[in-house]
């Protein structure tokens, strides 16, 4: 799968909601195998948190195959080995710098929140929803832990699967949600049902481990994903509840 394929995959659902990117239909045709990489990429530039990180990862290890290569994106959404190669004053530059644009934040806003960033925090998309909010103000997680929770990439591993059309259907997974106000954690596995759309994820079997974003499931896991998924999203709940 490629770099372009895994930003639109985890990039379609929150823009159907309306919290991130243009408007429009591109990205499920993209997903769908209807355009080319050369036609989606303008469209995945213009999601403004994602692209800004993805650019970070990219530079700061010396990618030359640039923003869009799969494990710079990997790393953004699932988490790798690229994300130690960046600090959190590589972070705090990066929110001044290319979140203050008209329609994201303020530069007061954004050099408050950089005052809060903890010192072990990594561009990994937990770290976008769990410590730094939404840039566009199109969501407002606030202490919501449920919505939060939503937002993070989670995953679990697949109980049942119930087909409710052609092209859709019901996943149930047993996963570890996230709980606590001050202080947050992974809470006990619970079971939950995601939405299975085939245009998203054409195949899943029982047994399978699974990513999900806004209670869509989205690919299937493999354990390098599982451990890294873990260890970054842990990461960011460490980092966040000791600067508490």
């Amino acid at each position: 799968m490629s770099g372009p394929k895994i930003a639109a995959l985890y990039g379609l659902i929150p823009n159907k909601l309306g919290f991130c990117g243009p408007r429009q239909d591109l990205l499920k045709k993209f997903i769908a195998g209807k355009i080319l990489i050369p036609e989606i990429i303008p469209t995945l530039e213009k999601f403004e948190a994602a692209y800004a990180y993805y650019e970070l990862i990219a530079k700061k290890n010396k990618i030359k195959t640039g923003a869009f290569n799969k494990k710079v994106v990997e790393a953004y959404w699932l988490g790798n080995e690229l994300l130690e190669k960046i600090t959190a004053d590589d972070v705090r530059e990066l929110i001044v710098e290319k979140f203050t644009r008209p329609g994201l934040l303020s530069k007061k806003d954004a050099e408050k929140k950089t005052k809060q960033i903890p010192e072990n925090s990594k561009p990994h998309h937990s770290f976008h929803v769990l410590v730094l909010g939404s840039i566009t103000g199109r969501v407002d997680f606030s202490d919501n832990i449920k919505l939060k929770d939503i937002c993070r990439i989670g995953w679990g591993r697949v109980l049942k699967i119930r087909q409710t059309d052609a092209n859709r259907g019901k996943i149930l997974v047993s996963y570890r949600p996230l709980i606590g106000k001050k202080v947050i954690e992974f809470g006990k596995p619970i079971k939950k049902e995601v939405v299975w759309d085939k245009e998203i994820l054409p195949t899943v079997s029982v047994g399978e481990w699974v990513s999900f974003h806004w209670d869509y499931a989205i690919q299937p896991l493999q354990e390098e994903n599982i451990v890294n998924l873990h260890y970054y999203t842990q990461n960011t709940i460490n980092s966040l509840n000791e600067k508490k």
